[in-house]
């Protein structure tokens, strides 16, 4: 595994102080959290806050982090403070527990290596109440550390993630035909999901001048949707007398039509305050009843047209139904959507995940599996703030993907006002996804300002203006990872040609074919026209 950083003669030029002061308003490291008055609140596990250093001089000093806590069902926030070297293992320095909501200093010793170095607080206990009414909150005003400076840029830390690309997207398409005859090969479309959420409101006056725009870039940059509210209980089953589908019908159709892929968001959510009152007020046999009718309805309508479901949404984080029925309804929850659609691959969805080594997920996975839940996918939601840690999403990814079942980057974004840190998230975060085996496929979580839930995360400005990362991610789907293959044919006719996997248009010998090549297959032989 390789890493770029930055060169050590950068940091030359540091002024140091006795002690280089982090705060909220100013740290360069920020994931998976909000500001909140003069402190950042890491409100999720898989959140961090830090910055990169430079120590005066390598060798002993002191780190301390100002933080406090929010306190749910008596238990107080406990974090964790690392030390992150390039291209060394992450050192957890120690843990405290926030044990007061007035801020207090905690206090870690540091053995400060010689050039760049971040220290970074993690949330390991996060929790929240299926109504909301407790969430446990680490809030973290400051980090200082004794005799260094802040390294003058944050070292670029990347994977060197290009031999497993070309290991796990990559196959061989073999061409026979007349002996020295030209060869192209284009690429049309990438196996691999390429996506993004849909918002409902841009299908509903499909003439306004946003709308057509809006299709247009959607068409043009993303072979993959997912919806993003229109298909939830409470967009279809507002009353409890019927469904109503017809938004979803019309996004679907549309997708579909148009070459994009769709997968369903989402059949169940456990997360109270997003539970209809209607479905609240039914009594348990009822509820059971209503449940049963939604799990099967909702997959059976869509059969043919969407292949695959987030069944319970954020289960670690809401669990009403398992509260009102029991923990086997997950069970059964799963099997009422599979015998809706029994060809549907059925997905776990969570958040938290994406940089948080993945232990808790796959605790929670194997708990469901041992359970009888027929568990086809795993989804990892990916709501980032400024930063992502490549190593970290990998070894994420390394864990979950010891199950052996497909996963999916299902809602990816980066609320960041700082457009070049988003561009460089996005690529690192897009590198490592496209080089791990068991991923399969990263969809962004909307991606225009004018209709996405943090404007300042999506790729496209609300004039349509394209972003830095809007740029990269253009710059990876289609150039670096696209297939463009103009040749000739040996002696003996034949033409080796390295493709990614997906769909291609193939021209030899006269005659042009459309080739699809899968992942599964490997390797394809294909006789054009003047073979002998």
């Amino acid at each position: 595994m390789l890493f770029r950083t930055l060169p050590f003669l950068l940091l030359a030029a540091c002024s140091f102080g006795a002690e280089a002061i982090v705060t909220a308003k100013n740290a360069r490291v920020r994931a998976t959290g909000g500001a909140r008055d003069d402190c950042w609140n890491l409100w999720d596990t898989g959140g961090c806050f830090g910055d990169w250093f430079v120590a005066r001089t390598p060798g002993k000093t002191t780190i301390t982090i100002r933080a406090a806590g929010e306190p749910a069902q008596k238990v107080w926030p406990i974090g964790e403070v690392w030390l992150i070297v390039p291209g060394k293992p992450d050192v957890r320095l120690g843990r405290f527990t926030a044990k007061t909501s007035t801020f207090e200093d905690y206090t870690f010793d540091l053995t400060a290596p010689e050039g760049a170095f971040s220290i970074q607080v993690g949330f390991t206990n996060d929790f929240l109440s299926s109504d909301k009414k407790e969430d446990r909150n680490l809030l973290i005003q400051q980090i200082r550390v004794d005799g260094a400076a802040l390294a003058p840029k944050i070292p670029v830390v990347t994977l060197d993630t290009a031999g497993d690309i070309r290991k796990n997207r990559m196959g061989t398409l073999t061409i026979q035909t007349r002996p020295g005859a030209a060869v192209t090969v284009t690429q049309l479309e990438h196996e691999f999901w390429f996506g993004t959420c849909i918002a409902r409101s841009m299908f509903r006056e499909m003439d306004s001048p946003d709308t057509k725009k809006y299709l247009e870039v959607l068409k043009a940059n993303f072979n993959s949707v997912v919806h993003e509210n229109a298909l939830k209980w409470y967009g279809t089953g507002k009353e409890p007398h019927g469904e109503d589908y017809s938004d979803a019908d019309r996004m679907t159709d549309w997708c579909l039509k148009n070459g994009l892929r769709v997968r369903g968001h989402c059949v169940y959510w456990g997360i109270e305050r997003y539970v209809q009152g209607w479905v609240k007020a039914l009594d348990d046999d009822a509820l059971r009843a209503a449940l049963e009718k939604r799990g099967k309805a909702v997959p059976r309508h869509f059969k043919g047209r969407i292949g695959e479901y987030d069944v319970n949404n954020e289960m670690m984080h809401g669990d009403y139904y398992a509260k009102r029925l029991g923990k086997g309804i997950t069970v059964d929850m799963f099997r009422w959507v599979g015998e809706g659609d029994p060809s549907a691959i059925l997905y776990v969805n969570d958040y938290g995940i994406l940089q948080s080594g993945g232990e808790a997920y796959a605790k929670h996975i194997q708990g469901l599996l041992d359970q009888g839940v027929k568990v086809g996918g795993i989804g990892i939601q990916g709501h980032c703030g400024k930063s992502i840690r490549p190593e970290r999403v990998k070894a994420t990814l390394d864990r979950l993907g010891r199950f052996g079942l497909p996963i999916k980057i299902t809602e990816f974004d980066m609320n960041t006002k700082d457009e070049e840190a988003k561009a460089r998230g996005l690529e690192a975060l897009y590198r490592v996804c496209f080089a791990h085996p068991a991923v399969e496929g990263v969809l962004m979580w909307g991606f225009w300002a004018g209709r996405h839930w943090r404007p300042d995360a999506a790729p496209w400005q609300k004039d349509w203006t394209p972003t830095p990362a809007a740029e990269v991610y253009r710059k990876l789907v289609y150039d670096e990872w696209w297939t463009r293959f103009e040749g000739k044919a040996d002696a003996q006719g034949r033409c080796e040609v390295p493709v990614f996997f997906g769909r291609h248009k193939v021209t030899a010998g006269g005659k042009t074919l459309e080739v699809a090549l899968g992942r599964k297959e490997g390797k394809k032989h294909v006789r054009m026209g003047g073979t002998r």
